[in-house]
């Protein structure tokens, strides 16, 4: 396995899942000044390019500082503002009063803060394979080498919402694409072994190298003695390794990969169900449609009539 190939799994989980950034607002904030935002099926990303805030989730109070990014991977609720203690305004009553313009004005005359909010959603029903890895937040402080990392992409991002030139939602979209991947090396990077799930499991050469067969054909009865010696290691090393650190056992994330790629096919493909259960490994159309419901909680018709 080429080992170049095996470390870009993310990458390649990120394509294929079609987990895409949007940027919705820059906002300028001035106190006293608040947000609320509602639960959504979307990620969402907070970047404060300039001054302070505070991040609200039910009784926690984060305080953020320039530079901080903040990521809630499902999109649950939550406000930002000055103050814990400043009133809110629901995201949609603000939106719809906005007016046009490539930066919204929030709040009062006081202190003045900048932010940059965008949210990443993905084709397929419930967590994303990636995102329902992270905690329900993840926060990299201004000051931390990681996030001095990200500022050029940052400046990329600001620079192409203010100008707005053609191709420029493109653009956007890439950049919080690229935003995103830092962000994910970044916490990942931070935790303790075993902590970061698959995004741990990508920096561990053996690892990345039996997730990287799995990868390269999901349709293959892989066995866990097999991609130990493809791997390099025992089966019960491999057997251990991959279940600490992915969360699950190899079979299981197997049966997993072959669902996301049948969806692929699913929405994109016109083969019908017998030709997608056989090129993702199963030569009963009843078990593919029993594990593709389990896995993605409806049955492959529906998948792809909700898709089209």
């Amino acid at each position: 396995m080429d080992v170049s190939r095996a470390s870009d799994l993310l990458g390649q989980i990120l394509e294929r899942t079609r987990l895409r950034g949007q940027l919705y607002c820059r906002t300028v904030a001035r106190a006293p000044w608040g947000l609320r935002f509602p639960p959504t099926a979307v990620a969402t990303m907070h970047l404060v390019t300039s001054g302070r805030g505070h991040l609200v989730q039910g009784r926690e109070v984060i305080a953020l500082e320039t530079g901080d990014v903040v990521l809630l991977p499902r999109g649950d609720g939550h406000a930002v503002a000055d103050s814990p203690r400043t009133p809110k305004v629901p995201l949609e009553q603000w939106l719809a009063g906005r007016g046009d313009g490539s930066t919204y004005v929030l709040g009062g005359s006081g202190a003045e803060s900048r932010f940059l909010c965008g949210h990443f959603a993905f084709d397929e029903p419930g967590a994303h394979p990636v995102l329902r890895l992270l905690p329900a937040r993840v926060h990299l402080r201004g000051d931390s080498e990681p996030v001095r990392a990200m500022l050029p992409t940052v400046a990329l991002l600001e620079r192409e919402y203010e100008r707005g030139e053609r191709g420029a939602s493109v653009v956007i979209s890439r950049l919080l694409d690229i935003l995103l991947v830092q962000v994910l090396r970044a916490w990942a990077d931070s935790q303790p072994p075993g902590g970061a799930g698959l995004l741990g499991a990508l920096g561990d050469r053996t690892l990345a190298s039996a997730l990287g067969w799995m990868h390269s054909e999901p349709g293959r009865d892989w066995d866990v003695s097999e991609l130990a010696r493809r791997s390099g290691t025992s089966r019960a090393t491999l057997a251990r390794r991959f279940a600490a650190e992915v969360g699950m056992a190899p079979h299981a994330y197997l049966t997993r990969l072959r669902m996301q790629e049948a969806a692929v096919l699913l929405r994109e493909g016109e083969d019908g169900l017998a030709a997608i259960a056989a090129r993702v490994g199963y030569d009963s159309e009843f078990a593919f449609n029993r594990a593709f419901r389990r896995v993605m909680g409806v049955p492959p018709g529906l998948y792809r009539r909700q898709a089209r």
